[in-house]
Formats: structure tokens, C-alpha cells, sequence
């Protein structure tokens, strides 16, 4: 037997998980259910959730759903292609038809499941008032369908982390920008049906018809080809993965950089430690950083102009760890480096890093954001400024 478990805001759902199987218990006390026949919606039978029966306790009720056992999970579903995967999430606005009925849901990996089509089923879900969760309004739902669509394509972001705030930073990508800057549920989906078109089209101009005959004859010229490459590639995959992957990274990084391509200059850097870096390769993952920053051009001349090869270290530092989401620590650089402006604009980022943090309650945020505030305050009235760097500016 498995055992998955979803924890979302207040709520954990716990499944036990035996072949096709799944079960969930949940308290009475965290329903506000009267009596079990309220719950005959949850075995309402629709091809949007998977079939489920509930049964009464002393003390819980008991979901048991029934998963067919030819349906793709999460893992699975990872693992398809880039088109594949942009169909399912073409998909997965159907789901939104739900929002007008009283049943409700959450949009997370573990209480998805897809059939042969990649038409998904929800596994646990709620009623309005009864069953949690209790409300599902189109901004949440939006805000976790985004998460799903940057999780599944991104090996940096966890729908977890990306649900917990990490979204607004998951500006590797294009497709992450743009997908982050959606506001509507239309246009969203309309981007994606764009985006499955267009990967389309180019797959289709790679298929070729081949006749039997010639096709044998590459199939067999394949494997000699193939065995020539492995023998070929056995120095060559030393040389390049284990002797020098360190250096190998930097240069892909360069060859990026030069490209003006940053969104892949940061991807290539994304495991390296910061301080470990040569101070060239600090000054590209700093610049590109700064490039994808939600600042205005001129601010981003501003500080394009003062950065360098020859800079600070601990200056390049800061912008690299404010480009990956570690606040704290761009907040110590710049007292270290003993600059005003950026350690406001350090809090000015922890800010709105607290005011999108779902996990957190309304008094945890307002104590927080009031925290930051304060701080940002002192500096400005002992400065006498206000931070050029302020996105809002």
C-alpha cells in the first residue's frame, strides 16, 4: 500500500493507495456536513472526476475512489513530450466548467489523473459550504493552473514551491514570463493553443515518408552508426561530463550570453554556487538577471552602466541572489556592501514576496508586510530617498 499526501493552505488530504484503489478519511470536524445524504453529489457520476462512493463513520467519512488502473499519473505524464504535454494542459481548462456548479476542487498533480486522450479527472473533491474546500473562485483557480502549467515543464519549480510564492520568480523561460503575466483565463488558454499549434506545425515538418526498403537500410545503418558513436563518444563523454563539467557549463553560459539569449544563461548556471564562479561568469549571470527584472529600461541602464567584469564581487552577488528568489540574502550583501538603495530595494522584493505567499494567513501577511514596511521606512527618512530601483517608480 502508498501513501500520497497533499498539503494545500490549511488542509492536508491523505491517500491510501492500493492497486486502483484509493481512500482518503476525513474528520467530520473539518466538514460541515448534517447528514450524509448532503454528500450524494460526491458520487455524482461525471467523465470530470473519478467514480467515488463515500461512507458515514463515528467520527470521519471515508472517500474510495475507483482509478482506472490504464489512467497516466503525474510522473507519467512528465515524461511526455513537449507537445503532449502542452495538449494536456489545453485539456485541463475544461475543467473550469466546474466554478458554476456547488461542487469544488484543487488543481494539484497528486489529484490529477489523465486518460489515454490526456482528458484529466479530478480525485478528491468538495461541496460549496460541506466539504472542503469549501470556496473555489476563478482566481484560484487560475492561480493553480498556472502553477501546473510552469511545474510540469520546469526541473526547477515544484508545484508546491511554485504555489507557495515561487511563481512570481519563475522567469527563466519565455514561456514562463509570459504564462506568469496572464491575467485572464481566456488569454491563457488561448496562449497555450498557440503554443501546441505552433510545436505541432514544426513536428510535422520534420516527418518524412520513406519507402520499406531504404527505410531498412537507415534502420541498419542506424545501429552501426550508433555503435560507432558510442565507442567515439566514451573519451569525449569524460572529457566533457566528468572532467571538466564545471567548465563546460560556463561556456554554454557564454555562448548564451552572447546571444543575448539570458532566460538560457540562467538555466545553464542554475546549480552552480554564485561564490564559486569566476568573476566573468558572476558579471553574465548577474547582467541576465538583471535583464529579466521587472524594472523599466532606464532603470535597468541605470545599473547596467555600473556593473562590470571588474565589479564588486559582492555587488554582482546581489543581483544573482535576488534573481533566484533568496531576499535574505541579497538584504546581507547589500548591508555588507553598504548600499541604501539596494537594501530597499531588497525589502521592497520581500514585500511583494509576502503579499503572494498563499500559505500564509491574513495577520501572518499584514505582520510581515508591516515588518518590511518599517524597515524600508527607517532607510528612507535617514536617507532622505526613496529607492530608484522601485519597481513602481
Amino acid at each position: 500500500m502508498n501513501e500520497k499526501s497533499i498539503q494545500l493552505e490549511s488542509m492536508t488530504y491523505k491517500f491510501l493507495i492500493l492497486n486502483n484503489k484509493w481512500q482518503l478519511d476525513l474528520p467530520k470536524s473539518q466538514t460541515q456536513v448534517k447528514d450524509v445524504r448532503q454528500l450524494a453529489l460526491i458520487n455524482h457520476d461525471s467523465d470530470l472526476f473519478v467514480p467515488a462512493i463515500v461512507e458515514e463513520g463515528d467520527d470521519k467519512f471515508t472517500f474510495s475512489f475507483e482509478v482506472n488502473p490504464r489512467a497516466h499519473t503525474w510522473d507519467d505524464v512528465q515524461k511526455l513530450s513537449r507537445k503532449e504535454k502542452l495538449r494536456l494542459l489545453c485539456n485541463l481548462a475544461r475543467l473550469r466548467t466546474i466554478l458554476t456548479t456547488r461542487m469544488t476542487f484543487f488543481l494539484h498533480p497528486d489529484n490529477l489523473i489523465f486518460d489515454e486522450n490526456l482528458l484529466p479527472s479530478i480525485v478528491f473533491r468538495g461541496i460549496r459550504e460541506l466539504i472542503p474546500p469549501y470556496e473555489l473562485n476563478e482566481d484560484k483557480f487560475i492561480l493553480q493552473y498556472k502553477c501546473i502549467i510552469v511545474a510540469i515543464f520546469s526541473k526547477k519549480y515544484t508545484f508546491d514551491d511554485l504555489y507557495s510564492g515561487s511563481l512570481a520568480n519563475a522567469k527563466d523561460t519565455a514561456f514562463e514570463r509570459q504564462v506568469g503575466e496572464l491575467q485572464e483565463f481566456a488569454a491563457l488558454v488561448n496562449f497555450l493553443e498557440e503554443q501546441y499549434l505552433k510545436e505541432k506545425q514544426e513536428l510535422e515538418k520534420t516527418i518524412v515518408n520513406v519507402p520499406k526498403k531504404r527505410f531498412r537500410l537507415f534502420k541498419q545503418l542506424t545501429f552501426i552508426m550508433m555503435a560507432l558513436v558510442v565507442i567515439l563518444a566514451v573519451p569525449l563523454v569524460y572529457l566533457t561530463f566528468v572532467k571538466t563539467p564545471f567548465q563546460a557549463h560556463l561556456l554554454e553560459a557564454d555562448r548564451h550570453f552572447l546571444s543575448l539569449d539570458y532566460g538560457n544563461v540562467i538555466t545553464d548556471l542554475e546549480n552552480q554556487t554564485p561564490e564559486k564562479l569566476p568573476n566573468t561568469s558572476k558579471y553574465v549571470l548577474a547582467y541576465s538577471f538583471i535583464e529579466t527584472e521587472k524594472l523599466s529600461d532606464d532603470q535597468k541602464e541605470v545599473i547596467l552602466k555600473n556593473i562590470s567584469i571588474k565589479s564588486d564581487p559582492n555587488y554582482l552577488l546581489y543581483w544573482i541572489y535576488n534573481g533566484r528568489g533568496d531576499f535574505a540574502r541579497t538584504i546581507d550583501l547589500a548591508k555588507y556592501i553598504d548600499d541604501p538603495q539596494l537594501i530597499m530595494y531588497g525589502l521592497i522584493k520581500q514585500i511583494e514576496q509576502a503579499k503572494n505567499d498563499p500559505d500564509l494567513s491574513g495577520t501572518e501577511r499584514e505582520k510581515k508586510v508591516q515588518k518590511f514596511q518599517e524597515q524600508y521606512d527607517s532607510y528612507a527618512d535617514k536617507y532622505g530617498l526613496e529607492s530608484i530601483l522601485n519597481p513602481q517608480n
